[in-house]
């Protein structure tokens, strides 16, 4: 006995619930025209030639009108290739380049809108051909779906146009600068080879990769260098580099996979191996350490967002990737000072504080919060500082001392992150407690003990200026406070001048 297994055409409905980002949707009409192109290349350049363009794909979004059109200059379909186009899992003629599984366009569509439509005339042909889905009548079993015929346009011509409304869902505000990032970093290969121009709502998107970039070895030549080797028979390439100016939004690895970047910048793959702990911490090699990996011999996911490893083929190659960068790491690694003190930050660390310090006070984030202008009610202020100072009367100080007749307490407590990263009572006139919050979010971006004893030493100074302000003036004026923290700052200097005497 057999049990005979059937796909209905309510799938198509699931679609729409495919583990996507906008961005990686979108990627998929792209891989369509950039594939349309390599396949059909020597009469595309001699057409491009004549009309004085190149390969064009235009991406706009009518939020207005809940649109996406997506436009391109390539080979165009005849009305078999539309047709067979059209039929889910049907392998391409050519399967190994960016059109692989013979579903991107329809389940792309699908997951963005219930309707959408495709309008295509292939070049050296008389006719526009035009089909439109609309996915619940899919669903409901209407397979035949409405087409239209132009005749007589010019053979020269050669385009298609595909239009997707009705959308689940509305992008807005960051996510259309993340497409235009994504997207520009996707395609960095067609872009720096000028085969490809590339636009998202009218702007022709550009990748930056000036060598510049590179830190300068002491003969003068950049630190970037080509690897290559194989893991279980499958070949490995790319290169590796050391950015002069750090940035942990710019390092990281982009993979590759056809020339089309599957996992990359602003999202770089951070290989443990190399980077340490999942997605790295925010230390030199973190912020230096950048690189390309080509994996066109590896299996690609569905939604081409990532490589599909088998067996140990991830751990092996980022073994291998690690000793090619070994050395790589070595020089991210190292302090670059003038002096016999090489504390303190260095040059390159103090413009890679710079740059990320940069990038927090210019997002959006940052902005948001500036942006509120409510100060919070005393009432509410009272009610947020309570739990840690609620902490410190049921546990003991991790530093307990009695400084000239003032009695100074740290503590040190595991609360919410959602807590204040530190509370202060002052009140008193010789007692101090400072409080600090271990589990706020930003401990977690502390580098090491010298890191955590600095954040330690500011928050304590933070109390014990606020104390002594507290208990010398009626205000609490904060340039006071400021000057006063000014002073306690440079006591670790003078403890350490007066021990080497």
């Amino acid at each position: 006995m057999t049990v005979q297994l059937e796909l209905g055409l309510e799938v198509i409905r699931s679609y729409k619930r495919l583990s996507y980002t906008i961005w990686h949707a979108l990627a998929e009409f792209v891989d369509n025209s950039t594939q349309s192109y390599f396949n059909n290349r020597p009469d595309l350049d001699a057409a491009f030639e004549r009309e004085g363009r190149k390969l064009e794909v235009d991406i706009v979004y009518d939020r207005e009108r809940g649109l996406f059109r997506i436009s391109d200059n390539a080979m165009g379909m005849s009305l078999a290739e539309l047709t067979y186009g059209l039929r889910v899992g049907a392998p391409p003629a050519v399967d190994d380049g960016r059109s692989k599984y013979g579903m991107g366009m329809k389940t792309a569509a699908c997951w963005i809108g219930d309707n959408w439509s495709v309008r295509t005339k292939k070049m050296g042909e008389p006719s526009e051909h035009r089909i439109d889905v609309d996915v619940e009548a899919v669903a409901s079993g209407e397979n035949l779906l409405p087409y239209s015929e132009v005749a007589d346009r010019d053979p020269n011509d050669h385009y298609t146009i595909i239009e997707i409304s009705n959308h689940h869902k509305e992008f807005r505000g960051r996510t259309l600068s993340k497409i235009r990032d994504f997207l520009g970093s996707m395609y960095r290969s067609d872009l720096r080879d000028g085969i490809l121009e590339l636009s998202w709502q009218g702007e022709a998107l550009e990748w930056d990769e000036s060598p510049e970039q590179f830190l300068k070895a002491p003969g003068g030549e950049a630190y970037q260098k080509e690897f290559e080797f194989e893991v279980d028979g499958k070949l490995v390439l790319g290169w590796v580099g050391i950015l002069e100016r750090g940035s942990r939004a710019k390092a990281g690895f982009s993979i590759l996979h056809s020339q089309r970047v599957v996992k990359g910048w602003p999202d770089s793959w951070r290989p443990e191996e190399i980077f340490g702990q999942f997605q790295g911490s925010n230390d030199l090699v973190n912020q230096r350490i950048v690189g390309e990996i080509h994996l066109d011999e590896f299996a690609v996911s569905h939604t081409k967002d990532d490589i599909l490893w088998l067996g140990t083929e991830e751990e092996e190659l980022q073994r291998l990737l690690k000793e090619e960068c070994a050395d790589y790491v070595d020089v991210a690694k190292k302090r670059r000072k003038k002096g016999d003190d090489q504390r303190g930050p260095t040059q390159v660390e103090a413009q890679t504080a710079l740059d990320e310090m940069r990038r927090e006070v210019t997002s959006a984030e940052f902005v948001d919060k500036l942006a509120l202008e409510e100060v919070p009610a005393p009432q509410l202020v009272e009610a947020t500082f309570n739990p840690l100072r609620l902490a410190a009367q049921v546990e003991s100080p991790v530093i307990s001392e009695h400084i000239g007749s003032a009695a100074v307490n740290l503590f040190l407590h595991d609360l919410s992150p959602n807590d204040p990263y530190v509370a202060v009572d002052a009140v008193r006139e010789n007692d101090l407690a400072v409080i600090v919050n271990a589990s706020h979010p930003h401990v977690n971006e502390i580098v090491g003990s010298e890191g955590f004893l600095n954040y330690l030493r500011h928050c304590m100074y933070d109390g014990v200026a606020e104390w002594q302000a507290r208990r010398h003036s009626a205000q609490l004026d904060p340039d006071t406070i400021k000057l006063l923290k000014d002073r306690l700052l440079g006591v670790s200097g003078e403890v350490e001048a007066h021990e080497e005497m």
